[in-house]
């Protein structure tokens, strides 16, 4: 008894030393975000999120020496809204990434500024939307696959990095508190009904050794209601510019133009329209 006693104790001490090894082998980090935008209207929204980094998959040579798993837990608030979320990213090689995510939230009024984080209509897209303050979850899943290539990789030399990534996303969006025919808004984001979304990301960008360390174009597509009713193709082109003040801390400014916008009726249908100015935003960004 006494020796199959001593066994188990030295086998849960092996366990333990190895998953302290396996543990000490992560690395984790935080971030706060203030987003500040004005176009048709003043936004705000806080973000914050931590990130656990764990090796994974790890092999020889520039393109495996790196792969790890990300998982990363964020928490966004803004006047109206107040969304948690998860997200897993991994990386089988430094040029793919492969992610599962999630999340969950509810909105409220804010009579101040006459804004409701979260709306639901009679009826399906088209039909005029009320205030439902805090009647139900707004809930999110996604998968997403992404390609990312730094030149700065191949070609050595600090004005050598051009950054090219495209990132392809299928989620779900959804209301608790409406079925598949009823229409729903959540977050200023427009009529919506509970279904399959794409969106499409794609990134061209030039980084320098500079306080303004990164210049660039962002695309990001969006086609809703994918197997319902289907929207058009509509989306938003990005000028970005990242200034890093110091090693924790960076402001990226995005001016943005799109191709559709959100009516400001009762019934906030999106609708294409030919491209035009969209906002400014500002995104200060604390590292830790």
């Amino acid at each position: 008894m006494k020796r199959n006693a001593m066994k188990k104790t030295l086998a849960v001490l092996v366990m333990v030393m190895l998953g302290f090894s396996l543990f000490a082998q992560n690395t984790s980090s935080g971030s706060v975000k203030l987003t500040a935008a004005y176009g048709t209207g003043l936004e705000a929204k806080l973000d914050a999120a931590y990130q656990v980094k764990i090796p994974m998959l790890v092999g020889d040579g520039a393109l495996f020496s790196g792969n790890n798993l990300k998982v990363k837990a964020g928490l966004g608030l803004s006047p109206i809204a107040g969304t948690f979320t998860l997200d897993a990213v991994l990386t089988p090689m430094a040029v793919f990434e492969f992610s599962l995510g999630g999340g969950v939230g509810t909105g409220w009024d804010f009579d101040l500024m006459s804004l409701n984080g979260l709306k639901i209509a009679s009826g399906g897209i088209g039909s005029p939307l009320a205030s439902d303050s805090l009647g139900g979850l707004y809930y999110l899943g996604k998968a997403g696959a992404a390609f990312q290539f730094d030149t700065g990789a191949v070609f050595k030399g600090d004005w050598m990095s051009v950054v090219i990534r495209s990132y392809q996303e299928l989620n779900y969006k959804g209301y608790s508190a409406a079925d598949a025919s009823i229409a729903w808004e959540y977050e200023n984001g427009g009529s919506m009904v509970n279904g399959f979304n794409y969106k499409g990301e794609y990134v061209l960008g030039y980084q320098m050794p500079l306080m303004v360390n990164f210049v660039g174009l962002q695309l990001e597509t969006y086609r809703y209601d994918l197997f319902g009713t289907k929207s058009d193709l509509v989306g938003d082109l990005s000028i970005l510019a990242n200034t890093q003040i110091n090693d924790q801390f960076s402001v990226l400014t995005a001016i943005q133009l799109t191709n559709y916008v959100k009516e400001t009726d009762t019934t906030r249908v999106i609708t294409k329209v030919d491209p035009k100015f969209k906002r400014v935003a500002l995104i200060a960004s604390y590292a830790f």
